[in-house]
C-alpha cells in the first residue's frame, strides 16, 4: 500500500511517500524499487506487517538505501516489529540502522 503526503519545509513543498510492507521481507520488492525510481521526496517504509526478514531481504534493504542516498531521497522505517528490530541491531549496517532510527556507532569488531 502506497500513500502520498506533501510536507512543507520552508518555501518548498516536499513529497513524502509511505509504503507498507506486505509481510515478511524475504526478497527485494519491485513495487518499492519502482517507487524509488519515480519519487523526488522522502520515503517511509512501514514494517507493521513484517515479522521476519531474510538475509536476501536485508541485502536488498541495504542496496535500496544506497540507491536512495545517491538520488537524494531520505528513507525512514516506521513500526519496526521487535523481531526485525533485533535483526537490524545484530546486522549493524549503518544505512539500515540510520533509517530505523538506531544510533550509528562506527565499526564493530
Amino acid at each position: 500500500m502506497t500513500e502520498k503526503k506533501k510536507k512543507e519545509s520552508g518555501a518548498a513543498v516536499k513529497e513524502q511517500m509511505s509504503f507498507r510492507l506486505p509481510g515478511p521481507l524475504v526478497k527485494g520488492l519491485d513495487d518499492v524499487d519502482k517507487l524509488m525510481a519515480s519519487i523526488s521526496g522522502d520515503l517511509q517504509l512501514d514494517f507493521s506487517d513484517c515479522t521476519f526478514i531474510s538475509v536476501e531481504g536485508l541485502e536488498w534493504l541495504e542496496e535500496m538505501l544506497l540507491r536512495a542516498q545517491s538520488k537524494g531521497v531520505s528513507v525512514s522505517f516506521s513500526n519496526v516489529t521487535p523481531s526485525v528490530y533485533k535483526v537490524f541491531k545484530v546486522a549493524h549496517i549503518d544505512s539500515v540502522m540510520g533509517a530505523c532510527g538506531l544510533p550509528i556507532s562506527g565499526p564493530v569488531c
